[in-house]
């Protein structure tokens, strides 16, 4: 790395004013390069009747653990109960078990909601037809944090019930139930009434063993520590393309599209929706579908690209907004980690993609698609002139097939090498100071079915900068005529700057020359330019070395000497001098630090 600097001197008939002006011109040595920085609902079908009596208030919280009994009612207080499950029975005649329904086929969902400061769970159940009739309905909830469990009464002003549909003497009722700012892992929701006329039978649903008179219990809902079950997003590996699910122990949510991304580009390539519900081992089991579409995200690179080196992947969130607790999925998409590293390293070694794109994402998209198909790669490349202008590398430089740009996925592994035209390119746009980006793309029997996320490529380069002006003010003729010794007047902000690449593994040194053969060279009147304690001549001299990495400032203590000149100056004339400057790595390998 060459810097070329330009020296003044203007001569007035009396005095004369010097100035050494640096004009910079980077000029790339042979062995250096320049560095790139980068850096759904249940309808109601009829109306709602408000559920009669009312019962002790229920409070934020949690009561003691021990068995509790409310004017007689044995309530589920050490341990969840067994859920009691509604049928709905085929014919009009039959009487149909009273219970909660979670049916999909008869799109029967326990649902969740917020609103305002209160959360709120939906429960579809069967009772009898006139139930709204009763006068002893109590409800009660069982909070299990840990390993304890609690309960606590729920005041029927908190609960409405609405009779969706009559049976031949029973009735779909759903139940909309404010639970209040209780805090539990998980929670169960259960309602006593032992009305003659017009409540439950001793014995409900399809598993009721007696245990708990004349009550019936939800599933358990997961609360404020929601469970993720889904082991395909459990490894945190995540790509698009391909259509997921998400089961987790918590109500359905009611909007229609749930699930966000913290990354905008990604929200507007995938889309969360219910998919279903069932009970599992006594417990609620929501799923939803993931679906990704790959082609809004091809040629996508702008915030989606990572220039994390020790990560692979881009890191990023994907949350359900669950009134109770919101799950937080975190994730890696894309498999791919940047590549950063020196170009004297490029020229010694070749890059093997292999190292950045992580094995397990390799292994998770050829387990799910690669299953009697074939799965191909091709690389594509942007550079910051329009970073979402992606350009397949095996058609842009055609010159060296086995640079593998294009391949079997797992089997074959782009390489770039120190002479490939594709890699010379990248190191000239590093060197022009633009930032460069991969991205791979993947094809199942030759369709687009997902990609990596794109990465920065960092070519590291050390940087070399001097200052623009020199400036020796203004100096009397007679000391240009008998000698003498004269400091810059902007020697403050007179600093050689030098800056290392950490991924450097040699030292450095800066040397520097002056051309000498203008006709107004500053070396014509006999001066000479002292620069960091060296004078400088036509020969190059080295003036400072670097064994760090990082930046470093250097004052160049600049000085011009006259040791006596004896012939005519001519008025106003400016003398000017060309400064080269020359970074190039030393022999010895620098040590880390």
């Amino acid at each position: 790395m060459s810097v070329k600097k330009n020296l003044l001197l203007l001569i007035l008939s009396l005095s004369v004013t010097i100035l050494f002006l640096g004009n910079i011109n980077l000029i790339s040595a042979d062995t250096t390069s320049s560095a790139v920085s980068t850096s759904s609902s249940i309808a109601s079908t009829a109306t709602s009747s408000s559920s009669t009596t009312s019962s002790a208030s229920a409070s934020s919280s949690s009561s003691s653990s021990t068995t509790v009994f409310s004017s007689g009612i044995k309530w589920p207080t050490t341990s969840f109960a067994t859920w009691t499950q509604g049928i709905k029975e085929d014919g009009s005649l039959t009487r149909n078990k009273y219970g909660f329904m979670v049916n999909k086929d008869e799109e029967y969902y326990m649902e969740e909601y917020k609103d305002s400061n209160n959360i709120h769970v939906m429960i579809p159940m069967i009772a009898y037809k006139s139930w709204n009739e009763s006068t002893k309905t109590k409800y009660y909830v069982v909070m299990q944090n840990g390993s304890t469990f609690s309960g606590q009464e729920i005041a029927s002003s908190n609960v409405i019930r609405t009779k969706v549909e009559d049976y031949s003497r029973t009735a779909l009722w759903m139940l909309d139930v404010t639970v209040g700012n209780i805090t539990a892992d998980k929670i169960q929701i259960c309602i006593y009434d032992d009305d003659r006329s017009y409540g439950f039978w001793r014995t409900n649903g399809v598993a009721d063993d007696d245990t708990y008179p004349f009550v019936m219990s939800t599933p358990v809902l997961g609360w404020n520590n929601v469970t993720n079950f889904n082991q395909s997003l459990k490894d945190g590996i995540f790509y698009v393309g391909r259509n997921t699910t998400l089961t987790m122990n918590a109500p359905k949510l009611q909007d229609s599209n749930v699930g966000k991304f913290d990354n905008s580009i990604l929200n507007n390539a995938g889309e969360s929706h219910f998919f279903g519900q069932n009970v599992i081992n006594n417990e609620i089991r929501t799923t939803y579908e993931i679906t990704t579409d790959v082609t809004k995200l091809d040629g996508i690179v702008d915030r989606l690209a990572s220039s994390d080196t020790n990560k692979y992947g881009l890191d990023t969130v994907l949350t359900y907004e669950i009134p109770s607790d919101n799950l937080k999925i975190p994730l890696s998409y894309g498999g791919l980690k940047a590549i950063s590293l020196s170009a004297e390293a490029l020229d010694n070694a070749s890059i093997n993609t292999k190292d950045y794109l992580e094995s397990s994402f390799v292994d998770k998209v050829t387990g799910d698609l690669g299953t009697g198909h074939t799965l191909t790669y091709s690389w594509f490349y942007s550079t910051s002139d329009n970073i979402n202008d992606l350009k397949k590398v095996s058609t842009e430089f055609t010159n060296n097939k086995d640079r593998k740009a294009d391949g079997t996925l797992g089997t074959d592994w782009m390489t770039l090498s120190a002479k490939d035209d594709f890699t010379q390119y990248l190191e000239k746009q590093a060197l022009a100071g633009k930032k460069i980006y991969l991205m791979m793309k993947i094809y199942v029997d030759g369709q687009l079915s997902t990609l990596t996320n794109p990465i920065l490529v960092q070519i590291q380069t050390p940087t070399l900068k001097v200052p623009d002006k020199i400036d020796f003010g203004t100096i009397p003729a007679k000391n240009i005529y008998n000698g003498g010794d004269f400091e810059s007047l902007t020697k403050d902000n007179d600093n050689l700057s030098v800056s290392i690449p950490s991924a450097s593994k040699n030292a450095w040194q800066v040397s520097a020359s002056m051309e000498e053969t203008g006709n107004n060279s500053i070396a014509k009147l006999n001066g000479q330019l002292n620069i960091l304690g060296k004078n400088l001549s036509a020969t190059p001299i080295e003036v400072a070395s670097i064994s760090k990495h990082g930046l470093v400032d250097l004052p160049l203590n600049a000085k011009v000497s006259f040791r006596g000149y004896h012939s005519p100056l001519t008025p106003r004339a400016n003398f000017t001098e060309d400064i080269n400057w020359n970074l190039s790595p030393e022999t010895p390998i620098m040590a880390s630090n």
